[in-house]
């Protein structure tokens, strides 16, 4: 009798299959993002308006400064960023959405909650609040252990 996938896997493969769908929805609807794209405009749009420093988009996305520098290039050449020394540290790069960039959440915002239908859709609304509650605590329990390490 063949064991059954880890939770661990599952957990990841859920999260793997979600992204795919998000990212399918965004380039049917003609949208030139890349999941590390759509994550980066997220987090400034999360910021409610205030620029964001470029190392705390590293942080963000777990990433080498080279990386996230030519993330926010491409961003930018699109249009969808705006990037400035800041007045306290010129070394520091300041991050800002453009209007095209705020157009762009809205398009990834309706992916992501379409994603979020579709991957829930088979289960019932308690169950969905279990689940929440259950991944709540991992969450929690391996930030601690990240942050702790």
């Amino acid at each position: 009798m063949a064991e059954p996938p880890d939770l661990g896997r599952m957990i990841a493969c859920c999260g793997h299959l979600g992204m795919q769908y998000a990212n399918q929805r965004l380039r049917k609807a003609g949208y030139d993002v890349t999941p590390v794209q759509s994550h980066a405009l997220m987090f400034l749009a999360c910021r409610g308006g205030q620029m964001a420093n470029q190392r705390d988009l590293e942080h963000e996305l777990h990433l080498r400064p080279s990386t996230v520098n030519g993330i926010v290039n491409r961003l930018e050449e699109k249009g969808y960023v705006t990037r400035r020394p800041s007045p306290e540290d010129g070394r520091c790069r300041l991050l800002c959405l453009t209007e095209s960039g705020q157009a762009q959440v809205a398009a990834i915002r309706a992916a992501l909650e379409e994603t979020n239908r579709r991957l829930t859709a088979i289960l019932s609304e308690a169950e969905r609040a279990q689940m929440q509650a259950l991944l709540g605590r991992m969450i929690v329990n391996l930030e601690n252990e990240v942050n702790n390490a």
